[in-house]
């Protein structure tokens, strides 16, 4: 299994991202074969988000780092120890190192986990660098190179596991024997029960509409947009609040934009929480304030509808699809916030509406949830192993 996940080895303990060592430990205990994960090798100074020590000696699967470059391009010694891998595998499952081009080599069948089409690849690579032409001009040549040239990649794999609706759709030429899934962190136990929701539904016409917007604070993930709706609601005199959950570059122009509002002390910019804290937070709100301009199989979709919460947000690809699949939620025109804030003003006299759309959205949660869509990895793991 070849991960992006930097990881380390460090005196016989394993450090890594926390959600990718329980996934590990529910492929292990569901595939038949031993596993192997291979990974770039994370410096002693660099950071993980929610980071877990585990000693080697208690992991259910093998570990090996390889330190690479900063374009994840392997040293010679990288490659052979990687191929000498590769070699003894009945299967290579993942993305980097050019490891697919070894298995093809080696007549080692291969499985490519996708999850970005080219435009949202373009996408975030241009993001860091607006206002840049020649940067945005060089990374957007670089991510149509990548995208391209992973074409005969995808044509010689045995399958794609496509995380989400867009390249799920874009891959559909160079592959047919594709998986479609949908990622998030959210586990049955974490969805709001059903009795909690049908209270928070029952007393919402006792206080003030409740908007939760969770996620990096950054343009293309709409967070100024996501503000301007709380304002432009609260300028019609609406009876809302919206709290925020983050961090990122936009929070001094969102606190600009927030005090501009009539009643700034209904808009709450917080600091950003860690998950478990941000699954219990979520369930006491009514709506989740979605203006991603990007069409990435963000896990925000399906951690909200795992609160209860209906997505109200922009027509990326990704969310669009994913409305129309769920009902679960509305779309606008990406841009539109005036018209978001339309959509509140109706919502707040059509309680049913949001009360149909959150049961959807729990419905939705429930029968995507992490057990269930890593099961079908698992099973489509060990069918291609015969």
């Amino acid at each position: 299994m070849v991960h992006s996940n930097p990881a380390r080895v460090d005196r016989g303990v394993f450090k890594v991202d926390r959600k990718f060592h329980v996934g590990m430990q529910i492929y292990s205990e569901n595939i038949s074969v031993p596993l192997t994960t291979v990974h770039p090798e994370m410096s002693p100074d660099e950071a993980i988000m929610d980071l877990i020590e585990v000693p080697c000696s208690e992991l259910p699967y093998r570990v090996m780092t390889i330190k690479a470059d900063p374009g994840s391009r392997l040293p010679p010694q990288g490659i052979l120890r990687l191929r000498e891998q590769i070699a003894g595998s009945r299967l290579v499952y993942g993305t980097g190192f050019g490891a697919s081009n070894i298995a093809r080599d080696l007549g080692v069948p291969y499985i490519l986990i996708v999850e970005c089409d080219l435009k949202t690849q373009m996408a975030l690579m241009t993001n860091h660098i607006a206002g840049v032409p020649r940067r945005i001009v060089r990374a957007a040549k670089c991510a149509w190179q990548y995208g391209t040239g992973s074409i005969p990649e995808m044509r010689g794999a045995h399958s794609l596991h496509c995380n989400g609706y867009p390249v799920y759709d874009a891959t559909r030429r160079y592959n047919a024997n594709r998986l479609l899934y949908l990622d998030s962190r959210m586990s049955a136990d974490m969805i709001i029960p059903r009795e909690d929701l049908a209270a928070r539904l029952a007393g919402r016409a006792e206080r003030p509409l409740r908007l939760l917007f969770s996620g990096r604070y950054e343009r293309i993930k709409g967070a100024d947009d996501a503000v301007r709706v709380a304002v432009g609601c609260l300028r019609r005199g609406l009876d809302i609040e919206m709290h925020f959950y983050g961090q990122g570059r936009l929070r001094p122009e969102m606190e600009l934009i927030a005090g501009k509002a009539p009643q700034s002390g209904r808009i709450f910019i917080h600091d950003a929480v860690t998950f478990t804290q941000l699954v219990t937070i979520a369930q006491s709100f009514d709506l989740f304030v979605c203006c991603h301009g990007q069409s990435d199989p963000s896990c925000t979709y399906l951690e909200s509808f795992g609160a209860g919460l209906p997505v109200i947000g922009y027509a990326n690809r990704m969310w669009s699809r994913l409305c129309e699949t769920s009902d679960a939620g509305l779309v606008f025109p990406i841009g539109s916030h005036k018209k978001v804030v339309d959509e509140v003003e109706k919502l707040l006299r059509n309680s049913a509406m949001v009360a149909a759309m959150s049961e959807k959205a729990r419905l939705f949660a429930t029968a995507h949830c992490f057990e269930l869509e890593f099961q079908r990895r698992i099973d489509a793991l060990n069918s291609a192993m015969g």
